[in-house]
């Protein structure tokens, strides 16, 4: 069972096994990587999580659960929502570099696919909100609208995407944050009526 509220030592497993799937994927995170980078047992975290399922999962519920908090904040503001919505994407990658490789990498969870079906549910109701925001955008002139709010999404996410796995790639070489703005700016520019 994932819980809502984490204690601080399920919050520190969870911050870990971020950074151990970051570095080197999911088959990197075990219950003894866990416990050697903590500086616990192995039993301890059995204390705190069932197994490693468990973990993962949480993990992603967080993902998930920052990603809804945003939306609820800003559903009814068209493209100011998603333009929130977008910039908050860097912000939470840039104070937690280890997102970087984790949060668009549906591939470290290939292989275990009840993860990847939980990052897929995640990506389709954040998907399904950016959607409704961009539909009204539309519908009050502020972005075009001869293009469908599926590929307006594609187009919006997919640069999105692409500057955090260079960002994460690059090991921080860049300010996330000025590059976030650069690519918002340009987006506009392309979304904006003609």
């Amino acid at each position: 069972m994932i819980q809502e509220k984490l204690t601080k030592r399920q919050k520190e497993i969870i911050d870990t096994a971020l950074s151990l799937t970051a570095r080197g994927g999911i088959q990197n995170l075990t219950i003894r990587n866990l416990a050697e980078n903590l500086g616990i047992t192995e039993p301890a975290i059995y204390r705190h999580f069932k197994n490693k399922s468990e973990i993962v999962k949480t993990m992603i519920k967080n993902f998930e659960v920052a990603g809804n908090q945003k939306i609820a904040s800003v559903s009814n503001e068209g493209i100011t929502g998603v333009e929130k919505f977008v910039k908050s994407r860097f912000a939470l990658v840039a104070n937690n570099p280890p997102l970087a490789k984790v949060l668009f990498s549906e591939e470290l969870f290939m292989d275990e696919p009840e993860y990847g079906e939980l990052l897929m549910n995640m990506m389709h109701k954040h998907k399904d909100s950016l959607k409704v925001m961009l539909l009204k955008a539309q519908k009050d002139g502020d972005i075009r609208n001869d293009i469908e709010s599926d590929m307006l999404f594609r187009l919006i996410m997919g640069p999105v995407r692409l500057l955090i796995k260079q960002w994460g790639l690059t090991g921080s070489s860049f300010d996330l944050i000025e590059k976030g703005d650069l690519l918002w700016e340009s987006l506009k520019k392309t979304l904006k009526l003609q």
